[in-house]
């Protein structure tokens, strides 16, 4: 059984309510959608989550002959994949055995390839509305708000958006202080201090060390995590000097344009123009409960084909009320591929449900 976290079960049965129609839907004030200047970007089916099952539902709605944007509000897709395990192996996915996380995330990416899919990274959802026929989401990006168009909708939130853990620490005064791993673009000739054993961590040092960036690399634990490859590129780079490891270490507080740490129980003080302290992630629903999907805690509820109380907005995965407790890929593989079937259909009715065997046809 794959490593999955668990949450709590609803004890309340499935059940969907009656589809809402358009004229009794109200997510967010057409007054202000309106009157925004963002960006509107339109798409045939919008997915939102990029984790193993939205990638699949982004392919199979994409091989339908259908356009597709997927909203990931991390900075890479793969989901609990690539956020909390990269670095272990996932024995449950069929004909791929003992499969490192990665991998697996990396050939679901390039199951995408030559389909029309446009990935929107750092773009979290926040409302959902039903305008003029159309499916409305606002996000907000890096370059600001942006209004995404579709005619079907597929949820694949997981258990939520994986939000960075926040910053305990006293920042200090200290300038730049930041909790996820940063474009290495940039940051050549910079004294950066990352702080923390994850996967994240680890790739850091390797990205902006090869940047031209000035890296120290520190944990509470001698041990850091990562693929082989990671780890050993980590001891080459430690070795040949193109990087600092400190560890174990405690960082006891900041201060403008340093970090002050406990090595071996001796003060020290290292120069650092920017602080990376990569905790892990936490999942975050909140702006998706506020969407009315008739919520069972943390589930959304679904009938037959992924289908949820709004006509047009199908689920899949771990937050998909039928899959219950079979936090597995592979169920999350097959609502994601039945709800991206039931979606193009829903979005060009000439479209069959069934997709026909796959072996049948072929990508140009």
């Amino acid at each position: 059984m794959t490593e999955r976290p668990v949450r709590r079960t609803p004890t309340a049965p499935i059940c969907v309510p009656a589809p809402v129609t358009a004229g009794d839907v109200f997510f967010a004030s057409s007054a202000i959608l309106s009157g925004m200047s963002d960006p509107v970007l339109p798409a045939d089916v919008l997915v939102i989550g990029a984790g193993p099952a939205g990638l699949h539902a982004a392919f199979y709605a994409a091989w339908r002959g259908l356009s597709v944007r997927l909203l990931e509000a991390r900075g890479e897709v793969g989901g609990q994949l690539s956020a909390l395990y990269p670095d272990k192996r996932v024995y449950d996915v069929p004909g791929l055995p003992a499969t490192p996380a990665a991998d697996l995330v990396a050939g679901l990416r390039r199951q995408l390839d030559g389909l029309d899919v446009t990935t929107h990274l750092h773009t979290l959802a926040h409302t959902l509305e039903q305008l003029n026929g159309s499916w409305t989401v606002q996000a907000e990006t890096p370059e600001g708000p942006h209004t995404f168009t579709a005619g079907a909708v597929i949820l694949a939130l997981g258990l939520g958006a994986l939000r960075p853990r926040e910053v305990r620490l006293p920042t200090g005064g200290h300038a730049d202080v930041r909790t996820d791993i940063p474009d290495p673009s940039g940051f050549a000739g910079r004294r950066v201090l990352i702080v923390g054993g994850v996967p994240q961590a680890t790739r850091a040092a390797l990205e902006l060390s090869g940047a031209g960036a000035h890296v120290t690399l520190t944990h509470r634990r001698v041990g850091f995590r990562g693929s082989a490859a990671e780890l050993a590129g980590l001891n080459a780079a430690q070795a040949e000097g193109q990087l600092d490891v400190l560890a174990p270490a405690v960082l006891s507080h900041l201060s403008p344009g340093a970090a002050h740490l406990s090595v071996d129980g001796q003060d020290r003080t290292v120069p650092a123009d920017t602080v990376l302290i990569l905790n892990g992630y936490l999942p975050d629903l909140s702006a998706a409960q506020t969407w009315p999907l008739a919520w069972q805690g943390e589930y959304i509820p679904d009938a037959l084909g992924g289908h949820t109380a709004l006509n047009g907005v199908f689920v899949a995965g771990d937050v998909a009320r039928s899959g219950a407790d079979f936090k597995l890929i592979s169920v999350g593989l097959a609502q994601a591929a039945v709800a991206a079937n039931h979606a193009a259909h829903h979005v060009r009715p000439d479209l069959k449900v069934r997709p026909g065997h796959s072996s049948e046809k072929r990508l140009a």
